[in-house]
């Protein structure tokens, strides 16, 4: 057998009270019709669970980039084509770095906006300094060298708890505390070599905040004979608005005019899962991304055709408010997706990370937080990739969310989707 060694790749993202209106729409670059066009697909595969789910797409996108810079061969390719990379090289990361200086604009005086990323390594293990400094040119992520296992000695468990504590109280502090204690107990393991941290932090309120005193208990319908009483806000005002015979869309802008929140609602109670099925669906142009002996197609999802014809108009809104925390196992669905060889312990290829024990991907998790409220969005998301070793002029239309609803949390300039979601039971937390 393989000897592999561990290393874990963790992706903190959090949206916090935000608020932006409407700002006219920014040419989408390559890098983000890639970086959306996985966030459809991947939400396509975590769409088969039923019920309420939040995910950060931009988090988990972000996480697995960083770690495609360490991977080779078959592992490297399936990568690119899962995360629509149009090429596996440097070049990729300094796109991908400019990008993340492009969101920093985010930052305002009305809003705060945050990307941090940082690399926790074994004291005086063999890495390759070369993945290192590629992390840290293009995504400033800080090195940061500590015993996470007790290694080269027999695994400490309470040297993996001190280190454990120490990675959780960084992501606390990146996060406004939001994020406290993302690493299980379970990690650092035997064989754990690196842990990877990307945090993402943003803050804001609505532009056009909701009155409390019109807040009411409404009906919300979760399926044909069966609905619940939840806090409904509602509010008129001008907002981005669209609709054809099988949906509705919102956009919900925050302060700076910079974010969003796109809501997309059926026309039927019932729905909810033709419209998922539908946002995958090519509309209009295509968008060749050639690699490595490989080609996928962007199909342009029907979010980007919504997000070209939607027009300002007077609307009525009535709106639940809404948490939602939501984990995932994500081996499954990307292994769907086309990234197979890097769960495989005889297969993978991550020698671009270190000189010492071949690693391949043990685990893929994925949890996100979610509230809506009257004052603004709340969200919080973290990743983790383990890698381990073989052992107007008429009245104005009224947006009535009493059904369930698709949502997402969009980047109005790069248009880039950070958040997405779905709501069939807002009474649940």
């Amino acid at each position: 057998m393989k000897s592999f060694a561990k290393i874990l790749l963790i992706s903190v993202a959090l949206q916090m009270q935000q608020a932006i209106p409407a700002q006219e729409a920014i040419g989408t670059s390559e890098l983000v019709q890639a970086n959306n066009a996985f966030a459809v697909e991947l939400y396509s595969c975590l769409a088969k669970q039923p019920g309420n789910f939040v995910c950060s797409p931009f988090s988990i996108d972000t996480a697995l980039t960083m770690a495609s810079a360490g991977a080779r061969g078959t592992t490297a390719r399936q990568m690119a084509k899962v995360l629509y990379d149009s090429n596996t090289n440097a070049d990729l990361h300094a796109e991908f770095g400019d990008f993340l200086d492009r969101l920093k604009g985010i930052n305002t005086s009305d809003t705060q906006f945050l990307v941090a990323n940082s690399l926790w390594v074994q004291r005086g293990y063999p890495f390759l300094k070369p993945f290192q400094e590629l992390l840290h040119n293009n995504y400033q992520a800080g090195l940061m060298q500590i015993d996470l296992t007790g290694w080269p000695a027999e695994f400490n468990p309470t040297v993996a708890a001190a280190a454990r504590k120490q990675i959780n109280d960084w992501a606390a502090n990146q996060t406004g505390g939001k994020i406290n204690e993302f690493l299980p107990r379970t990690l650092p393991a035997q064989n754990t070599r690196l842990i990877l941290l990307d945090a993402v932090y943003f803050k804001g309120l609505w532009a056009a905040h909701f009155e409390t005193r019109l807040t009411t208990n409404s009906v919300f319908q979760i399926r044909t004979r069966e609905s619940v009483s939840v806090p409904t806000m509602h509010i008129r005002g001008d907002f981005p608005y669209y609709y054809d015979e099988d949906f509705q869309a919102l956009q919900l802008p925050y302060v700076s005019n910079r974010l969003s929140m796109l809501i997309l609602l059926p026309k039927k109670n019932d729905g909810l899962s033709e419209l998922e099925e539908s946002i995958t669906v090519p509309r209009i142009e295509h968008v060749s991304l050639t690699g490595d002996s490989q080609q996928k197609t962007i199909a342009v999802s029907r979010i980007e055709q919504v997000c070209q014809l939607i027009s300002m108009r007077t609307v009525d809104v009535s709106l639940p408010r809404f948490t939602e925390t939501s984990e995932f196992n994500l081996e499954e669905p990307l292994k769907a997706m086309g990234m197979i060889d890097a769960f495989q312990e005889d297969n993978a290829d991550f020698s671009g990370i270190t000189t010492g024990k071949p690693f391949f991907m043990e685990a893929a998790i994925h949890e996100a937080r979610l509230s809506v409220d009257e004052q603004g969005t709340e969200a919080a998301a973290v990743a983790g990739l383990s890698f381990a070793d073989d052992d107007k002029s008429s009245p104005p239309p009224a947006f009535v969310a009493d059904h369930p609803f698709l949502y997402l949390v969009r980047d109005n300039v790069t248009g880039t989707i950070l958040f997405m979601g779905r709501v069939v039971d807002p009474s649940k937390k």
